[in-house]
């Protein structure tokens, strides 16, 4: 451990550097940093890490993964972004069916992958997140079990 004002190196639990007298961070705020423990609360949420993973890559446009961790508001907001770009490149081809109209309707395709690309961009930041561990429940508590 080393001082953040001067560079010289401290004893392990000192609280001034003996050197320049500079305020160490105590090491309570420290103890929340262990490999496996959330920094906020210290405790690891009873959900399996596999299974987030796995949903939120196989069914994360529909924001399963959400639900599963108890994030029943975003869970649903995606549920809805992504019945929605459904439903829009749906009736694209849809227009093709109506006698006065001879091509699909672009505009409907425009906004369905407007709304899959910002679904899947956010489907991605949560498999990573939760890949790697970093992910939350509804409670704050990390997602580190397997």
């Amino acid at each position: 451990m080393f001082c953040t004002k001067c560079g010289s190196q401290l004893n392990e639990g000192s609280a001034f550097c003996p050197r320049c007298g500079a305020r160490v961070a105590p090491v309570v705020e420290q103890v929340g940093a262990v490999v496996g423990q959330s920094p906020a609360t210290g405790e690891v949420s009873p959900k399996s890490r596999l299974a987030t993973s796995l949903l939120a890559w196989f069914l994360g446009f529909l924001g399963v993964h959400r639900f599963y961790t108890g994030k029943i508001g975003t869970g649903v907001i995606m549920l809805i972004l992504g019945v929605a770009a459904a439903l829009c490149w749906i009736g694209g081809f849809l227009g093709v069916l109506d006698e006065n109209r001879a091509e699909p309707i672009f505009g409907l395709w425009l906004i369905a992958g407007v709304l899959y690309f910002a679904v899947w961009v956010w489907m991605v930041i949560d498999f990573i997140m939760a890949v790697t561990g970093n992910f939350k429940d509804s409670q704050g508590k990390i997602i580190r079990k397997w």
